[in-house]
């Protein structure tokens, strides 16, 4: 199976300068391995497209962003439909100031970035945090090979009030997320990591990507149902985080509800079976969105507080103590946050 194929290569510790001489090294596998890639991307569901900003709904305007990321043109232009991204703005009239630390959330492989609405929504509304989803040729955020995507400046360029990024990536878009980090990590831009369903990998060919040197604010997320990722290379991989990494596994979760998409056409042509959730898809997201801001609140930067009167979402902290994990659940739930960041709701 495609899964397979690219989580045996992608797991080769091997450095591409110096396995690449002879022909056999992990680089010319991956380059076989790209164009083995089915013409396939997972669609968002309903609530998905409801959560994306009104004018990224339609399916030609991210057909559209696909190509120009094809071709090598998406811009930091004035023309916000150069970005190649879908930004999510937090609302004004909700918290006080203009939100200062932003989230580029990277999607997983062969997944419509509309699926990702969900989490964007709520880092935007809930926590004033303002967010965008690059769009990539064929919905694959990491090109083998290539040390940036060019998505840290995409982001810059939409929102230019923003201090401090959080790269954020689910599954094979956490991968891409952490080459971007790793490329960025002395510009004092970059400001936390959070993987999703994914885990750090130093055999992509852009250095050593070892966060143990650094303090960087991190994050990684897992679910206890998730049958998709390699769980025991994710343990393996875990001596790369920073001293700074907050570890959250969702109890009941899966690999999918990090995102709202249909993944049933994923085992015949991935072969990828999932486990299934015992959670409701808002739990997961709630979660997941929670730990994110737990990186973005420890990048040094002043967040945005909500105004007197503003309207805190739906409390979840009941529905998410159901397993062994509980108390570190309770930590991150909704209320808390609420209560304790956000001070009068």
């Amino acid at each position: 199976a495609l899964n397979q194929q690219l989580e045996d290569v992608l797991l080769r510790r091997n450095s591409f300068a110096d396995d690449d001489d002879d022909g056999s090294g992990p680089r010319r596998l991956l380059r076989e391995l790209q164009p083995s890639i089915p013409d396939y991307t997972s669609p968002p569901l309903d609530d998905a497209v409801a959560a994306t900003p009104e004018a990224y709904r339609d399916d030609d305007v991210i057909g559209a962003f696909r190509t120009m990321a094809a071709a090598g043109n998406c811009t930091t232009g004035s023309s916000t439909t150069d970005r190649c991204h879908i930004p999510f703005v937090p609302p004004s009239d909700s918290f006080d100031q203009p939100g200062t630390v932003g989230v580029i959330l990277y999607c997983g492989g062969l997944v419509d970035p509309r699926s990702y609405a969900p989490l964007a929504r709520r880092l935007a509304d809930r926590y004033g945090l303002p967010v965008v989803i690059p769009v990539f040729d064929a919905d694959v955020a990491l090109s083998f090979g290539v040390c940036d995507s060019g998505r840290l400046r995409l982001a810059q360029a939409e929102f230019t009030n923003v201090a401090k990024w959080v790269l954020v990536g689910h599954s094979l878009g956490g991968l891409a997320a952490m080459v971007d980090a790793w490329t960025y990590r002395d510009d004092p831009t970059v400001g936390g990591l959070a993987m999703l369903a994914s885990y750090l990998n130093d055999g992509l060919g852009c250095g050593e990507s070892d966060f143990s040197t650094t303090s960087l604010p991190m994050a990684g997320v897992t679910a206890s149902n998730d049958l998709i990722i390699n769980q025991t290379n994710a343990e393996l991989y875990k001596p790369l985080y920073s001293n700074e990494t907050l570890f959250v596994d969702v109890y009941g979760g899966n690999h999918a509800l990090f995102g709202s998409y249909d993944d049933s056409e994923r085992k015949p042509l991935l072969g990828q079976v999932d486990g299934e959730p015992i959670i409701p898809p808002a739990v997961q997201w709630d979660l997941t969105v929670a730990a994110i801001f737990h990186v973005a609140s420890r990048t040094g930067v002043d967040l945005p507080q909500k105004l007197e009167g503003a309207q805190c979402p739906p409390d979840t902290s009941a529905a998410v103590s159901l397993g062994s994990s509980w108390m570190l659940i309770a930590l991150l739930s909704i209320s808390m946050f609420c209560k304790c960041i956000f001070g009068k709701c």
